[in-house]
């Protein structure tokens, strides 16, 4: 059926029916929605191994049979000081991360999916799902190959066992990644610890920082969006074209983004 989903600065048309939700880009599906400009959101940078809310941990808990808003939050692992890397909330609310790009000296900052939500998807590895991120890059990485910002998969052997990875485009401004994903490569973990989700690294991620461990956009955060597309009633192309939609208006004049300042400065990280 074809219904209206609410934007900002306008209507768009598009099949599955709407309706109401702490957040207007919410579907039926969407597992995971961060937005730290959200009001359901605490303000700060959150401390490291701290909660990120996930705006939808009620869609999410529906389909996961149970869970809160504690246990479906995301979680933001952070060790950069300065002058290695460092954090702030933006004028408009969304993270920024600011990394070196010559000596990270170890340190590293992701912002991983909640658990029950990653067993969800490792149980499912023939599933649908769809990823919309949304950034705003201030610094491009240096140069180098081995270098992954967000994706989902087994950390014991991530390059064989994942369900996809991203990279942000090398290039200044913001930008709208989307991802189509329904067949790992290779299988999910048996160990539920060693398969994460994760949103986005400020550096490498993880499995492949120790390959190329001092390089990373300095970056905002805007949204993570993570859906099952069957559950979501509607097609990708649909998702896709509502996402699209949806960047435009917030980006746009007028639009919640629009305006958005920082306030450290790059120079103080090499």
């Amino acid at each position: 059926m074809t219904g209206f989903a609410s934007l900002v600065g306008g209507d768009f048309s598009a099949s599955g029916a709407p309706y109401l939700s702490a957040d207007p880009r919410l579907t039926p599906g969407t597992l995971i929605l961060t937005d730290l400009t959200n009001s359901e959101t605490a303000p700060g940078v959150p401390d490291d191994g701290g909660a990120v809310h996930n705006i939808a941990w009620r869609e999410a808990a529906g389909i996961l049979g149970g869970g809160n808003a504690a246990s479906l939050a995301g979680a933001f692992n952070n060790t950069f000081t300065a002058p290695y890397g460092a954090f702030e909330r933006t004028s408009k609310g969304a993270l920024y991360g600011v990394v070196s790009n010559t000596n990270q000296n170890g340190q590293a900052a992701r912002l991983n999916g909640a658990q029950p939500i990653i067993d969800y998807v490792a149980d499912n590895p023939t599933r649908e799902f769809a990823v919309f991120l949304w950034v705003d890059i201030k610094r491009t990485k240096a140069a180098g190959g081995n270098y992954f910002d967000f994706g989902i998969g087994s950390t014991a052997s991530w390059a064989g066992n994942r369900l996809f990875t991203g990279s942000l485009s090398s290039a200044t401004g913001a930008q709208r990644q989307s991802v189509q994903a329904s067949s790992w490569n290779g299988s999910p973990s048996g160990s539920p610890a060693q398969n994460q989700i994760y949103q986005l690294a400020w550096g490498n991620i993880p499995p492949y920082n120790s390959l190329q461990p001092d390089i990373g956009h300095s970056v905002i955060l805007y949204q993570y969006h993570l859906i099952d597309v069957a559950l979501s009633g509607m097609t990708y192309a649909e998702l896709d074209a509502l996402d699209a939609a949806n960047y435009a208006a917030y980006f746009g004049a007028g639009g919640r983004y629009a305006g958005d300042t920082v306030s450290l400065n790059l120079a103080n990280f090499p």
